[in-house]
């Protein structure tokens, strides 16, 4: 059958477009590999779009958006330069415009994709099926893959596999980001190594339902497509009408999966995060969760507060409860007014006792939900998701409010800014403790139900964007039943996010340890918790939680009152500590130390690839004068055995650097063995210690770990006088 006149075969062999490298693929011209986009012009049902090159031009800074998702540079566009590709299907005229942005001195990208319909044949209205950030093609290599699993309190643990011939799904359809799933993942040459070997790694700046594709085609290569799930998705788009897809990040690595961490760090901070917190110290928080649950009366909580102050906590954070009538998690989701069985003076009564003890005041909100017993849902039953016709699934006893509706966004933003106007209210802790379903919006027209979960995303981006806007001071925390939304996106507003629910020292060394494989450290949510934790049930002392806890914004989430005083010195002094080193953790370049470990199987994956009972990491300044070490055991059921010695990263070889160990572990006196062992508190290292960079790279330092859950510190300091061992009640450095 011959071509319509003025249009032409394409020669060649079938397939070959499949066989290529490219940018872009569409669904049904040749490539037979999962595509990048898929479209149905509603006219004729039709789903080609073959695109040809048109032209391209290179523009300083960042291509202009109105989409309303987050993208780097938005703040800090200085030295950035945007490469834009303008495609063209020649017989519709859609045009489809491929965004590049790279930022000087980083190996890294950043790409997302508009479509135009601007169709001049009268085809109408044409539907987005698949419309992803970016397609990466990769020539035939030992390519393995890297990415984020898990679930509640369970989150962001890391797998790898050899990547073989088929298809990966990587995806949260769930409304979310999802705590089962990260939307990041590594391409590496050979296994993933911290240190040394090529990767590529992909990082999507998106909140909702996200799709990573890795498929290895039969030639060898290997495509990753990252952006939108197309699961329950179609977009609408009338004559003239454009959509944005989120931003994707790829960086790239020679050097291991350690500087592709560090440039990850490095974009997020100074791309993504807003410039007023570019330099934030988190202050040290409180929280009133696991020690009070909704008990939260006024003179309980400024009870809670009293022995706070004297640990040197600074902020206290009222969690659930404070509001309506919210005895337990069945009612008065939706009504942001105080109840006045708790607070009888309001949020303001009780700012003000709180700031007079010398605390600032936090409070937790859940304004995306609703519950049925509610004044809210009453009121405007239609403004949950949910279809009129069928039964609705509820989580946690309550339902999703409907963001897709300006009314909605507008009435979260009335209710959050009508709180933080009431009184002195210095941080936000934004909950989100169910994923959607029932994702009908009875707003929308038919054709546009599959627009939901985006517009749900839009709407949020919306109401962040206006609160931080018109609050700038207050401190915004993300959390989603713990870290079910930690994704990259809601930095942009919110500079940190609860890593999870489950606070136990074991747990949370795994969970950080993936999370930090793009996540700024101090972005990090994580806190001291109660023993036995609330989730495991494990008991851990003091100094392991400590140490865990440091590693990343710092915050005790338990009762102080409970303590007793020689436990609450500890703690005083533990905060006390942690203000010191806190700009090097916080702010210093980041390494997980490989290499390390007992004989056997798990030996050397102390950096969170595989199996493992021992973890190190640690922290060092730009001007690499300063640095803090961490180690941490799980089991040490190699008794008799000793570890290797670890070997530190990223200092100057030339520099000559004191050791100086925090918190000792205590041991109990007694005879074992045979032998008389004193008790009290032991350092892992008895003398002073002071080596080049060097030797503390290329050589290491021994770690003798006494028993199941131990930990040590390490404080390293170029030069410096001698130093000797000095007890400080209850917790024990060496002295400067």
């Amino acid at each position: 059958m011959r071509a319509p006149e003025g249009l032409q075969s394409v020669g060649g062999r079938q397939g070959l477009k499949g066989s290529q490298l490219l940018e872009v693929s569409e669904f049904g011209t040749g490539d037979f590999r999962t595509p990048s986009m898929d479209v149905c012009f509603r006219k004729d049902g039709s789903r080609l779009l073959p695109l040809v090159y048109k032209h391209h031009r290179v523009i300083d800074g960042i291509l202009p958006s109105t989409s309303g998702l987050p993208f780097l540079g938005r703040h800090n566009s200085q030295g950035a330069q945007s490469l834009v590709v303008d495609m063209v299907d020649t017989y519709t005229e859609v045009q489809v415009q491929l965004v590049y942005t790279v930022f000087p001195s980083i190996s890294a990208v950043s790409r997302r994709m508009v479509v135009k319909n601007s169709s001049k044949v009268g085809l109408g209205g044409v539907d987005l099926m698949k419309c992803m950030s970016a397609t990466f093609d990769f020539s035939t290599d030992d390519w393995h893959l890297l990415s984020l699993h898990g679930g509640w309190a369970n989150e962001r643990h890391i797998n790898t596999r050899r990547i073989q011939e088929g298809m990966i799904h990587l995806g949260s359809n769930r409304g979310v980001s999802s705590h089962q799933m990260n939307p990041f993942c590594v391409l590496s040459s050979g296994p993933p190594a911290e240190d040394h070997g090529q990767c590529f790694g992909f990082c999507l700046l998106y909140s909702g339902n996200w799709l990573m594709e890795v498929e290895q085609s039969q030639t060898g290569c290997v495509r990753v497509n990252v952006g939108l799930s197309n699961t329950h998705f179609s977009w609408a788009l009338g004559n003239q009408e454009s959509f944005e897809t989120p931003e994707c990040v790829c960086v790239f690595s020679d050097a291991g999966l350690g500087k592709m961490t560090r440039t990850f760090q490095h974009l997020i901070g100074e791309r993504l995060i807003a410039p007023r917190w570019h330099d934030l110290v988190c202050p040290v928080l409180i929280n009133t969760w696991e020690a009070l649950y909704f008990e939260v009366y006024h003179d309980k909580i400024l009870e809670f507060a009293k022995p706070a102050i004297e640990a040197g906590v600074e902020l206290l954070v009222l969690d659930d409860g404070w509001f309506g009538k919210r005895d337990d998690d069945t009612t008065s989701l939706g009504d942001w007014v105080e109840d006045p069985r708790k607070l009888p003076r309001g949020l303001k009564g009780l700012a003000q006792d709180v700031n007079a003890m010398g605390l600032k005041l936090g409070i937790w909100v859940e304004p995306e939900m609703v519950n049925q017993d509610s004044q809210l849902y009453r009121s405007h039953p239609e403004w949950v998701l949910h279809h009129p016709g069928r039964l609705r699934s509820e989580g946690r006893n309550q339902l999703v409010l409907d963001l897709t509706r300006r009314e909605v966004q507008d009435y979260i933003i009335d209710c959050v800014s009508q709180i933080l106007s009431s009184a002195n209210i210095e941080y936000i802790k934004w909950d989100m403790n169910r994923a959607l379903t029932d994702a009908f919006s009875a707003a929308l027209p038919p054709q546009q139900q599959g627009e939901v979960y985006h517009r749900y995303v839009l709407g949020l981006y919306r109401i962040f964007e206006v609160l931080t806007s018109s609050f700038p001071h207050v401190l915004f925390e993300s959390c989603a039943s713990g870290g079910g939304r930690f994704d990259a996106a809601l930095l942009a507003w919110c500079p940190q996010a609860w890593c999870s629910d489950n606070s136990d020292a074991f747990s949370r060394t795994r969970i950080q340890m993936g999370t930090s494989m793009w996540a700024p450290v101090r972005c990090m949510g994580a806190h001291i918790a109660a023993c036995p934790s609330h989730q495991t049930h494990r008991t851990h002392m003091l100094k392991t939680r400590f140490i865990v806890a440091l590693w990343g914004t710092f915050g005790l989430e338990l009762d102080l009152n409970k303590l007793s005083r020689e436990e609450l010195k500890e703690m005083k002094e533990l905060v006390a500590l942690r203000g010191k080193l806190c700009q090097v953790v916080l702010h210093g370049e980041y390494f997980r130390l490989p290499g390390f470990g007992y004989p056997g199987a798990s030996h050397s994956n102390s950096a969170g690839i595989g199996d493992s009972h021992v973890y190190a990491w640690m922290f060092v300044t730009p001007e690499k004068d300063r640095a803090v070490v961490s180690a941490i055991v799980f089991h040490r059921d190699t008794v008799g055995k000793f570890p290797s010695r670890l070997k530190l990263q990223g200092l100057r070889p030339d520099y000559l650097y004191s050791l100086i160990e925090h918190v000792p572990t205590t041991v109990e006196e007694g005879v074992f063995n045979g032998i008389f062992q004193p008790g009290g508190p032991q350092f892992k290292h008895r003398r002073r210690l002071m080596l080049t960079g060097a030797v503390l790279m290329e050589v290491g330092i021994p770690v003798h770990f006494n028993f199941d859950g131990d930990a040590m510190l390490l404080e390293l300091e170029v030069g410096g006088p001698s130093q000797e061992p000095k007890e400080s009640n209850g917790v024990h450095v060496l002295a400067s």
